[in-house]
């Protein structure tokens, strides 16, 4: 499956929550608008209140500033609160939906998958899934919108300086998309791992009375240090990207405030522009310096999301080796007898369990099956109820 299928599939999960992502999306919205505000409030404070030295100015500035704390902080209220369902939500449904493909799936997937890797995915995906779904997805379309607000205000406030404050931003973006490119793939390596890891520890786990009669503590031990160092190292891996990539957005956004002062204090002492205007273009510049921080985060946490979604979808997309022809006919009682006709099985394409297998079995009949272990008595068993299928040849019922 392509990436952007896998984050178009997964954002599908929203679609059924159509009135709790519109509150969500719409308290957002309105919190990031009523920022951008902010920076112009304290310019026309400075340039009309501090320059005339008229305190009622600073007074309604500041009255402004708290009311807009106060409204901001009821938006910010739906945001979180929405956000959060819609997370825990989504999480529900799609562990939901993956926990029912599983059951409908035969016994041969179940054969050659690991259990623990399954609990894995079922656990630890999701979780990581749904870190991206309400609040990661909601925060990087705040942080995006942030972006293009403030580079908009700081066009009206001063072309020349904003171009100037603004030089950095493209090798900022570039650099969140380099970053992402390369943790994409270190993620879903760091997944796999403890899908493994995992299993491990279950197998383990599940057999400990063969572990302890053969005294095996030690080979099990040895075994879940080595896979357990294995995701340490690729854990590690990521961490030392994201170390190394984090004083990038700190850098240029410090670079921009640097570019603002060096040429935008010259020119508000000059007259060529007003004090609240430099201060309202740095105000914008800081503005976006959490979320940049963040934006980092983000696109950590997509990259997450889109490795642990993949992982899931995997799994839900795995197409059954038995599914009921749409004209069958439905049984309501059953006389009991079987009939097996030139049969074939084999678990594996390159071993035959069974050959050229024919018996009849009359209702209420006890036929015995006598064979070593491994000769397919079991096996016999299992194909009646359609546990599996028949390589080859048919089984009878009635």
């Amino acid at each position: 499956m392509k990436e952007n299928a896998v984050y178009s599939r997964l954002l599908g999960y929203l679609k059924p929550y159509k009135k709790q992502l519109l509150i969500a999306y719409s308290s957002m919205l309105f919190a990031t608008l009523l920022n951008l505000f902010v920076p112009q409030i304290i310019k026309n404070a400075i340039d009309n209140g501090l320059s005339s030295g008229n305190p009622n100015t600073l007074f309604i500035a500041g009255g402004v500033i708290l009311g807009i704390a106060i409204v901001r902080g009821a938006a910010g209220f739906g945001q979180l609160f929405y956000g959060e369902w819609l997370t825990h939500r989504v999480s529900y449904d799609l562990r939901n939906h993956f926990y029912n493909r599983v059951q409908a799936l035969p016994f041969s997937f179940h054969d050659r998958t690991l259990t623990g890797d399954l609990m894995s995915r079922a656990t630890s995906d999701i979780s990581e899934t749904e870190r991206f779904v309400g609040i990661g997805l909601m925060g990087l379309i705040a942080t995006t919108l942030l972006l293009v607000g403030v580079i908009i205000a700081m066009l009206l406030e001063s072309t020349q300086l904003a171009l100037l404050g603004l030089i950095p931003i493209p090798l900022l973006i570039a650099a969140t998309i380099r970053f992402g490119n390369t943790i994409r793939p270190m993620f879903k390596s760091v997944q796999e791992q403890m899908g493994v890891l995992s299993s491990t520890m279950q197998e383990s786990m599940t057999g400990i009375n063969v572990v302890k009669a053969f005294a095996r503590e030690g080979h099990e031990l040895d075994k879940f240090e080595r896979e357990n160092d294995s995701w340490f190292h690729r854990r590690y891996a990521v961490i030392r990207t994201w170390a190394t990539n984090w004083p990038q957005f700190t850098f240029l956004v410090a670079t921009s405030i640097f570019l603002l002062l060096w040429f935008g204090g010259p020119m508000a002492l000059d007259g060529k522009i007003t004090v609240g205007t430099l201060f309202a273009l740095i105000s914008y510049i800081l503005m976006l310096g959490a979320p940049v921080q963040r934006l980092g985060f983000l696109v950590n946490l997509a990259a997450t999301a889109g490795a642990s979604a993949k992982r899931i979808f995997d799994i839900i997309d795995t197409p059954s080796e038995i599914e009921d022809k749409p004209d069958g006919i439905r049984l309501d009682r059953l006389d009991g007898s079987v009939t097996f006709q030139h049969v074939d099985f084999s678990y594996r394409t390159d071993q035959k369990i069974l050959a050229d297998v024919s018996l009849h079995a009359e209702p209420g009949q006890t036929i015995a099956l006598i064979g070593p272990t491994g000769s397919g008595k079991s096996t016999v068993t299992n194909l009646i109820p359609r546990f599996y299928n028949a390589t080859a040849g048919q089984v009878l019922v009635d």
